[in-house]
């Protein structure tokens, strides 16, 4: 690969993440404000912080910007504004589900016809107001509405994983659906995409929640959380398939029908997010290999299960990753 790509890409992902601070200034902490007073409530402190420092600002900048210019075009206002209000929807519909428990039927009714739900909760209120807004100002309805049906069917699947006697398959079913269909619904929101895309696109969101994963296995075991990094029993394998996975996507992404210079800065930003899951991979296995063989997750200590990507091995091992992922 060009050093050349690779200067494009990082600075482009600096000018996008830039960018988008700039509007979560003006639109986005506003209207965060707007809806607290509105319907009398709160986002509580980790709901405020998934939406200002990840959900509203990096998967606008990194994702969906990265999105736009495959089309050699820049996110308009219109579009910006669509992807940061999902930015906000997201974490806010994960907790209708953990922390709210709405039942199935309530969820749905949010999901679909939001304007015929009743209910006092503020996260619910929130919830509906945005997609309410989405479902008239998408382009394309039909394509977002599939995609949030993908989105709300494994959701609801995802509360298997609280279930200790379910299986590795199901694991990795919701693991790469939940975050397949997640990466998809971002396009959705501005414009329909074609298959090709959707699959090279199902490609990138596996990686990445198996990658958050392996970041979030400090919080997942204690919660009881069955993922496929905490059931695992051989991180070395578990590399060799996250592995094989990340040269299918290069792959399907390389093969699409766009510009090769857009398509390799493109794969370089993809592989920025999804190589950091390489990182804590070896850090697994360096635990493991130092323990004599298998480990028991459950076993380790709140330390041992974070991998500090601060660390400036880990900043340099991740910046070979991304050198020798991006060029395979």
């Amino acid at each position: 690969m060009n050093v050349i790509r690779y200067i494009q890409a990082l600075s482009e992902l600096w000018k996008d993440i830039q960018t988008q601070k700039r509007f979560n200034k003006v639109f986005l902490a506003p209207y965060i404000e707007t809806l607290e007073k509105k319907y009398d409530g709160h986002f509580h402190k980790g709901q405020r912080e998934k939406i200002l420092n990840y959900y509203g600002l990096f998967i606008p900048a990194v994702l969906a910007a990265s999105y736009k210019r495959l089309y050699k075009t820049i996110l308009s206002d219109d579009e910006r504004k669509r992807v940061t209000l999902f930015g906000i929807l997201t974490p806010v519909g994960d907790d209708l589900f953990d922390i709210d428990q709405l039942d199935i039927a309530a969820i749905h009714t949010i999901t679909y016809t939001p304007h015929l739900y009743q209910d006092s909760h503020f996260t619910a209120h929130v919830a509906c107001e945005i997609q309410d807004f989405l479902l008239h100002h998408v382009p394309n309805v039909a394509a977002y509405t599939l995609a949030a049906k993908h989105v709300f069917d494994i959701q609801i699947e995802t509360l298997k994983q609280l279930d200790a006697n379910i299986s590795e398959e199901e694991i990795a079913h919701i693991t790469f659906c939940k975050g397949g269909y997640s990466v998809i619904i971002y396009h959705e929101v501005m414009h329909a995409a074609d298959d090709a895309l959707r699959a090279a696109l199902f490609d990138v969101g596996s990686l990445m929640q198996l990658a958050n994963d392996l970041f979030d296995l400090h919080k997942d075991i204690p919660d009881g959380i069955q993922t496929l990094p905490a059931r695992c029993t051989n991180f070395s394998a578990l590399k060799k398939t996250y592995y094989n996975l990340s040269l299918q996507c290069n792959k399907k992404i390389r093969d699409l029908d766009f510009d090769k210079k857009e398509k390799e800065i493109f794969l370089i930003k993809m592989q920025f997010i999804i190589t950091r899951g390489l990182v804590a991979l070896d850090h697994f296995i360096q635990i493991e290999n130092a323990n004599g063989g298998a480990l028991r997750m459950d076993t380790l200590s709140r330390k041992a299960l974070i991998t500090d990507m601060q660390k400036p091995s880990n900043i340099f091992k991740w910046l070979r990753y991304l050198i020798k992922m991006s060029a395979n």
